[in-house]
This record gives C-alpha cells, sequence and structure tokens, in this order.
C-alpha cells in the first residue's frame, strides 16, 4: 500500500514539474516535435516517470543524461539554460521525499509554482506552429478551432533563445577548420 500511496503521489510531482517546464511547452508550441510533438512530450514524462520510479539509486547526472536525450531525439533540441540540470535534482529530491512520506512539505513547495494549465494531457489541444519546411495539409491542422483548452503562444515566450533547435548538420557546421601545413586539414569542434 505505501509502495503505491508513493507512486502515485511522485507521479503528481513528476506531472506538476512537467506542466511547469516552459521550454518542453515552447518546443512542442514551436513544432519542434511535429504535429505529434504534445504526445511526445507526454511520452517524455511517461518515460522519465517510469525510469524514475524502476531505479532506486539513480544520479542527476544519469538522469539528465536520460532526459536530455529524449529531448534531442524526439525534438531535435538542446536545452542551454540549465532547465534539464535543474528539473532532474527536484525530481530526484521530491522522489526521496515521496518515499519518506514527507508530502506536507512537497505540497507547500510546489503550492509556490506557477498556476497554469495542465497542457501534458491527451485531452488538451495545443496551438503549434509548424517548422519551416514541415509539409502541413488542413487535414493535419485539426487545432484551427479556439476551445478553452487552446494555448497561444506569448510575444514574449516566442523567444526561445535558452532552448533551441540544433541539427546534426548544424554542429557540423559549427566545427573550425585551419591548415597547418599545406595538405593537411586539422577539424576542431568549437569550445564554448
Amino acid at each position: 500500500m505505501a509502495q503505491t500511496d508513493f507512486q502515485k503521489n511522485f507521479r503528481l510531482v513528476l506531472e506538476k514539474i512537467f506542466n511547469n517546464w516552459q521550454n518542453l511547452r515552447l518546443a512542442v508550441e514551436h513544432g519542434m516535435g511535429g504535429r505529434n510533438g504534445q504526445q511526445q512530450a507526454i511520452e517524455i514524462m511517461e518515460y522519465t516517470y517510469k525510469y524514475c520510479i524502476g531505479n532506486e539509486n539513480i544520479t542527476q547526472g544519469e538522469l539528465q543524461d536520460v532526459v536530455e536525450e529524449l529531448l534531442d531525439q524526439e525534438f531535435d533540441t538542446i536545452c542551454e539554460d540549465g532547465s534539464i540540470p535543474e528539473i532532474c535534482r527536484n525530481l530526484l529530491r521530491y522522489k526521496s521525499l515521496c518515499f519518506s512520506g514527507e508530502y506536507a512539505q512537497i505540497e507547500s513547495e510546489l503550492s509556490k509554482l506557477p498556476q497554469g494549465k495542465e497542457w501534458l494531457r491527451p485531452d488538451v489541444k495545443i496551438v503549434y506552429t509548424p517548422i519551416a519546411g514541415e509539409n502541413s495539409s488542413s487535414e493535419d491542422d485539426d487545432s484551427s478551432g479556439n476551445s478553452d483548452d487552446d494555448m497561444d503562444v506569448d510575444d514574449e515566450d516566442s523567444d526561445i533563445a535558452s532552448c533551441s533547435r540544433v541539427t546534426r548538420s548544424q554542429t557540423r557546421r559549427k566545427q573550425e577548420f585551419a591548415e597547418p601545413e599545406p595538405g593537411w586539414t586539422t577539424v576542431r569542434t568549437r569550445r564554448k
């Protein structure tokens, strides 16, 4: 019974954190995951939950690697704003607090998060802007109606510089080429 309570409560915590992760929402709204981006985000949340529940002694670094890889695979996106380490640190901390039954402390801390709509649910429709070059037909755009659950992109949210779409070919273009001797080319990746 206690294990079931732990899992149920940890799931609520994880959902609250993921629903407040602005960069994931922006990736979905900007069409980085295509027309199924919202479903992919839900699957990332579900996978992260199962990974956390299924592994007793995971480190923040391990969880961070998993979340970064999922975001890269599903959205071709790399977050450079520090949100992933923060999310992973909090998930592991809340997992420990849930396991200890410290639900009052968790509720107190999570109540300080912005009270937004839960958007990581199949019954909520997300309005997204397809990325340039994506084929979209009228049948793909089923979010043209304005329901109460549609989320609009605020002008201030449209700047997603902290979480950018980087393709592998763009990564290759960031490499520096220098010719130390005629006939030889040295290739180095730019370091930040």
